[in-house]
């Protein structure tokens, strides 16, 4: 296959940023098992007051529903936080270029240039406003398709699709 895709001036806005669960299904559950463990927490003290023959315990519930909602808030405060760092960087304020071949993809911009083949892609997942190119958890390659017109949407899914027909897509990846 000698297709080549090339698309320039490539932002992704900070909703397509989002994190790239969907790549990595073994992480879903869990990244929520520390909100569910609490939330069962906070359901098991509840009924155990609720059933307390010995006096009130509210004071017990009061705390930990105040622990759960400053828990929540300190989250998305942080969460928050680093979205504005990571969206105040320098990088991400370059529009970059990308280019898919059936080698790999290219990510470059002034200065920065990231070369990755398909062995060292993880997964390739299309969701409904990007592709997502996994190499870690920690490290995504995020493609909007909005910047993509409709030839280039499909030349990509025919890379993908190629390289995993080829069995060269993760690969290299245990």
């Amino acid at each position: 296959m000698t297709t080549v895709v090339t698309v320039g001036g490539v932002t992704p806005t900070p909703k397509e940023g989002r994190p790239a669960l969907a790549a990595w299904p073994a992480l879903r559950l869990t990244a929520r098992w520390p909100m569910l463990w609490l939330g069962l927490f906070m359901i098991a003290t509840i009924l155990v007051g609720a059933f307390d023959s010995y006096g009130p315990v509210a004071w017990v519930v009061g705390l930990q529903l105040a622990g759960l909602y400053g828990f929540v808030g300190l989250s998305l405060l942080a969460h928050r936080q680093m979205m504005t760092v990571s969206r105040a960087a320098p990088i991400s304020q370059q529009p970059v270029t990308w280019r898919l071949s059936a080698e790999g993809f290219v990510v470059s911009a002034e200065g920065l240039e990231s070369r990755v083949a398909w062995p060292l892609v993880a997964a390739a997942v299309e969701e409904k406003d990007r592709w997502i190119f996994a190499l870690t958890p920690n490290s995504n390659f995020i493609l909007p398709l909005r910047a993509l017109d409709s030839a280039q949407a499909e030349a990509v899914r025919d890379l993908v699709a190629d390289a995993r027909t080829r069995g060269v897509l993760g690969a290299g990846v245990d």
